[in-house]
């Protein structure tokens, strides 16, 4: 039997952020992947900094479901836990998950259904 060994490279944030549209109304949206180059995993703080519209542009995020990827060489990855992350910048959050971030999103990578079931049914989804 043969054996390969990968190398890792980096880390990949993907999901769905949930945003304030301009001129009123909320939806939500693909975010752009981020890539980190660290062998360590990142930061809480890293990963709310990668939460993005997508280049859309929105009036603000209210938050996003997201999912850190490990990168490794020859093209390998794998795949992280989807996990809730709150707009630490706007100070508090007002996140309607029922109204917002329930729908998901057919060209995300990720969607709120990949959150774990306890969470689901701790935000009343189930």
């Amino acid at each position: 039997m043969k054996s390969l060994t990968c190398k890792l490279i980096g880390f990949q944030i993907v999901g769905m952020a949930a945003i304030n549209l301009w001129g009123g109304g909320e939806g939500t949206i693909p975010m752009y992947p981020t890539r980190i180059n660290s062998n360590e995993p990142p930061t809480l703080a890293q990963i709310q900094d990668a939460v993005n519209d997508g280049g859309f542009g929105c009036e603000s995020i209210l938050g996003a479901v997201v999912r850190v990827d490990a990168l490794y060489e020859h093209g390998a990855k794998t795949y992280g836990e989807a996990q809730l992350i709150n707009n630490a910048h706007a100070g508090s959050w007002t996140v309607r998950l029922g109204e917002v971030l329930s729908y998901g999103h057919p060209e995300s990578d990720v969607s709120v259904w990949d959150l774990p079931e306890s969470e689901l049914k701790h935000l009343q989804l189930l």
